[in-house]
C-alpha cells in the first residue's frame, strides 16, 4: 500500500488511553493472579465448567478466538480499500502471539487440569502448558476492536457479545480459568487499540 494510502489516518487518544489501561490491567492481572486461585474464581469455574449444558453450536462462535479470523480481517482490508484496517489486523495477530506466549512463559499459570481435580475437559482442551491468558479470548476481543469503526453500532454489540462467549466456552471446556478469559479479552482490546493508535483510524 502507498504511503497516500494513510494521508487521511487519524490517531485517537481514546484509542492510547484504551491500549495503555488495557495493557496495565493485562499484566497487573496476571502477575497478581499468577499462583493464586480465589474461591470466588474456583468457584465461578466449577459454576461454567460442570455445567450440564451442552457446547453444541457455541463451538460456532468460539472460531472467532481462532488466528485465520485476523487474516481474513486484514484481507477484508484490503479487498475493501480500508489501508488502517488491512495493516492493523495483519499486525495483530504476531502482536499478539508475542505478548500472550512471552506472558505465559513469564507467570507460568496452571492449567485447571493441573490444579483442580474436579475439572472437567471437553473436546480436547489442552491439559498441559501455562494457561494466562487465553488466546482465543484475546484474538476474539483483538478482532472486534479492530473492526468497530467499519460496522454499524448494533453489528459491534453482536460482535462483542460473540467475543464474550468465546471466552466463556474455552472456560466451559476447562481450557482456562475465568481470569484467564479475563486477561485474554484485555489483551486483545490492548493489541487492538495500540495499533488503531499507531496506525489511525477513519473518522477518529
Amino acid at each position: 500500500m502507498s504511503s497516500q494510502a494513510f494521508a487521511g489516518r487519524r490517531s485517537s487518544s481514546g484509542d492510547r488511553n484504551a491500549a495503555l489501561a488495557a495493557g496495565a490491567a493485562y499484566l497487573g492481572l496476571g502477575w497478581c493472579s499468577r499462583r493464586s486461585f480465589g474461591r470466588a474464581e474456583r468457584g465461578l469455574f466449577a459454576e461454567v465448567n460442570h455445567s450440564s449444558e451442552r457446547i453444541g453450536l457455541l463451538r460456532v462462535p468460539q472460531q472467532l478466538g481462532t488466528p485465520w479470523i485476523l487474516l481474513l480481517l486484514a484481507g477484508w482490508g484490503f479487498v475493501t480499500h480500508r489501508p488502517q484496517l488491512a495493516v492493523t489486523a495483519a499486525f495483530a495477530l504476531p502482536l499478539e502471539k508475542g505478548m500472550e506466549v512471552g506472558v505465559k512463559k513469564l507467570l507460568a499459570r496452571p492449567r485447571p487440569a493441573q490444579v483442580d481435580q474436579g475439572s472437567v475437559q471437553h473436546d480436547d482442551a489442552p491439559v498441559d502448558g501455562p494457561s494466562y491468558p487465553s488466546g482465543h479470548a484475546a484474538i476474539a476481543f483483538a478482532a472486534v476492536t479492530l473492526a468497530v469503526p467499519y460496522i454499524s453500532g448494533t453489528l459491534a454489540a453482536v460482535g462483542f457479545l460473540t467475543a464474550t462467549t468465546t471466552a466463556v466456552v474455552r472456560v466451559r471446556q476447562g481450557a482456562h480459568f475465568p481470569g484467564d478469559a479475563v486477561g485474554g479479552a484485555l489483551l486483545g482490546i490492548a493489541v487492538a487499540s495500540g495499533l488503531r493508535w499507531m496506525f489511525g483510524r477513519p473518522g477518529a
